[in-house]
């Protein structure tokens, strides 16, 4: 259910009818652009070679027999076009003479010739069907029809058939459903008044009216190794003057007893075709008398699926548009994507399998259409969806990024599970800030004056700390807490978060310089506490709301330290915890004292940099001695102090000396 709602914020509703309406138009569309009609045929036509019934052996047609004028018979006759009337009417009664079936004559006569009479008085006398191509420029595409003799073709072949009126010769249409590439695909139509279809008139189906995809029949692919893929071969078929010759005749014309036997021109560039098979198989043309041998062997076995519904069309680019979605979809899971869009390419490829099955015709099935649907509605969406999320994912790092080092927003919304919703042990370096005397800085200002202040404040402090890779805890006020260590670790974490105390102190600094001199009165003092030590981090609160953060001593000790400062004249106060994890600084100790809230002394010290770092080895040396109880060490601290007047740890130091001599406690009560 949660689907529908990311998908519609991806893409603004108005713009889902035209994505569907552009989908569901595609699959039409590709079969009217010249470019994409040719590779929609292009596929049929690999379809059609590859589910062609098929047949063991050359010849092995039980029904079906070819007779050809071919360039030999041409050569022999001295006639190519018009054939030679003579010995075709020899041939027809040789055909007959064998007890074949019926016989159809796919050559159209146009003109007259002197032995036509011979042939006029054969076909008169033919006791068996005969069936005779009849071309009507109007309905039928015949290759081989001239327009130019259209005034003196047309008469002549209309007194042709009229002079053959009382025998068993019928008109018959030779077209074989070329389209416009050239190419026999489909069966031709014919409306009324119109010849039918050779094949459907030699099988007695005259009235039939199947304009759908020609089904094509081929040899195996075994039976044509060595000669190419070719569907000619499927029919037994006999040169002409092999039926005439008194020699050959007694042993060729048995092949066309009880068949049906059709006549044609095989000559070199005369009523040649390519069809799905060839154009597959490597032969560049096949004699359409050939063509109307498999249709007729269409007719007889009755094979006529039902043709392809636009609906069914429109349903499939539908189905293929929902595919499309839903790919789009899935996120972050490339080998699950792929795998998706293989199965339902591979679904798309067995389509023209399950209408053969269902009888359905899937010539003009919109294979390439459907495909570019898919991809159409893939990549719209997919690419929607990912500039959404690419912003939802800019703003979450935004958002992120207030409280998260820019490359832990990174890395978190990269793995997710990074910021588990449970609580987990870590061990933290913390830090708690806080602006002294900001409530007294603030009072009689006006509202505006303050927040404006306080968020320049924050504002830098903030950006500070998460430039050093820290994560902001919270604000309190005036007060700043974060730490380092979740929701990712490093090694340089304490490092940071010493650097970072040290800038912060300095950037405050500054920015109490600049407040002054616009407002004429001065900032407090940033105060900084900083400790490591183990605590429980993550996600607290409840259903509502919840807060990353961290709880536990360690942080209690961080926040202490902090209000430590006051009392001990310090800017930044460390534990020794927080200095063992970062000896690279200069570290000045401030001895051990008992903090308000925490059951153990703590030994503290302060990082320094700049003039103050000058005299830390002096301090260190002094200190170590005080500590073991050497009242030089003392006397030395004092000494130093005096030097430095202006230096307040060192001063609060010199006047605790006396607790903290021979390792003694200092403690400081809470006020």
């Amino acid at each position: 259910m949660r689907v529908l709602p990311r998908l519609l914020r991806a893409l603004p509703y108005p713009l889902w009818p035209l994505l569907l309406l552009a989908c569901l138009a595609l699959p039409f569309a590709t079969r009217a652009l010249p470019f994409t009609d040719g590779i929609e045929r292009a596929i049929h036509d690999l379809y059609r070679f590859a589910l062609a019934p098929t047949v063991p052996e050359e010849g092995s047609d039980p029904d079906i027999a070819i007779v050809t004028y071919d360039d030999a018979v041409a050569r022999a006759s001295g006639k190519l076009n018009p054939v030679d009337r003579a010995t075709l009417a020899e041939a027809l009664g040789a055909i007959e003479g064998a007890g074949a079936k019926a016989i159809a004559i796919d050559m159209i006569f146009t003109l007259p010739t002197k032995d036509q009479q011979v042939l006029i008085d054969r076909l008169r006398s033919m006791t068996i069907p005969v069936y005779l191509a009849y071309a009507d420029p109007e309905r039928d595409r015949v290759t081989y029809w001239a327009p130019e003799v259209d005034s003196e073709a047309r008469p002549y072949q209309d007194s042709f058939f009229a002079s053959l009126a009382g025998g068993k010769v019928e008109p018959v249409s030779p077209a074989v459903g070329t389209d416009e590439a050239g190419i026999a695909r489909r069966w031709p139509r014919f409306g009324e008044g119109g010849k039918p279809p050779l094949a459907f008139a030699m099988a007695d189906l005259p009235r039939q009216s199947y304009s759908g995809g020609i089904g094509f029949t081929r040899l195996t692919s075994e039976a044509a190794a060595g000669e190419g893929v070719e569907y000619s071969h499927v029919f037994p078929t006999l040169p002409m003057d092999l039926t005439v010759d008194p020699d050959l005749a007694d042993i060729f014309l048995p092949t066309l007893t009880g068949k049906y036997v059709l006549v044609g021109a095989d000559t070199f560039n005369d009523d040649q075709h390519a069809t799905p098979i060839t154009r597959i198989a490597g032969d560049v043309q096949t004699p359409g008398v050939t063509i109307h041998a498999q249709m007729l062997r269409q007719a007889l076995d009755g094979r006529f699926p039902v043709p392809l519904s636009s609906w069914l069309v429109a349903l499939v680019a539908a189905l293929a548009t929902i595919a499309g979605v839903a790919s789009a979809m899935i996120e972050r899971r490339a080998a699950l994507l792929w795998a998706l869009a293989l199965a339902q390419f591979a679904t798309l490829a067995a389509l023209p399998l399950a209408l053969k099955a269902a009888n359905i015709d899937y010539l003009g099935l919109p294979l390439f259409g459907f495909a570019l649907s898919w991809l159409l509605a893939f990549v719209t969406v997919g690419y929607a969806l990912r500039s959404r999320t690419s912003i939802e994912r800019a703003f979450a790092r935004g958002a992120l990024g207030k409280f998260l080092p820019e490359k832990v927003a990174k890395q978190i919304l990269d793995q997710p599970a990074l910021l588990d919703l449970t609580g987990e042990q870590r061990d933290l370096c913390m830090m708690f800030t806080d602006l002294e005397g900001f409530t007294r800085f603030s009072h009689g200002r006006e509202p505006q004056a303050t927040a404006a202040i306080l968020n320049r404040y924050l504002e830098q402090m903030s950006g500070i700390v998460l430039d050093h890779g820290g994560t902001l805890d919270k604000y309190v006020g005036d007060a700043l807490v974060a730490f380092w260590g979740a929701p990712i670790a490093s090694d340089d974490d304490a490092e940071q978060c010493v650097a970072c105390a040290m800038a912060l102190h300095a950037a405050s600094e500054r920015l109490r310089a600049e407040i002054a001199a616009e407002y004429g009165d001065t900032l407090g003092r940033t105060r900084i506490g900083l400790h490591c030590g183990s605590v429980v981090v993550g996600n607290f609160g409840g259903t509502r709301r919840i807060q990353y953060t961290a709880l536990g001593d360690a942080m209690n000790i961080a926040a202490r330290l902090e209000g430590a400062n006051k009392y001990l004249g310090s800017d930044i106060l460390a534990s020794g915890q927080m200095r063992a994890r970062a000896p690279n600084f200069a570290w000045r100790p401030l001895g051990r004292v008992a903090v308000s809230g925490v059951d153990t002394a703590l030994d503290l010290c302060e990082p320094v940099a700049g003039e103050r770092a000058a005299y830390t080895g002096d301090w260190i040396a002094a200190m170590g001695q005080a500590e073991r109880g050497d009242d030089a060490g003392a006397h030395a601290l004092r000494k130093l102090a005096s030097a430095h007047p202006g230096d307040a740890a060192l001063q609060a130091l010199a006047g605790r000396l006396d607790a903290i001599a021979g390792g003694g406690i200092h403690a400081l009560e809470s006020k």
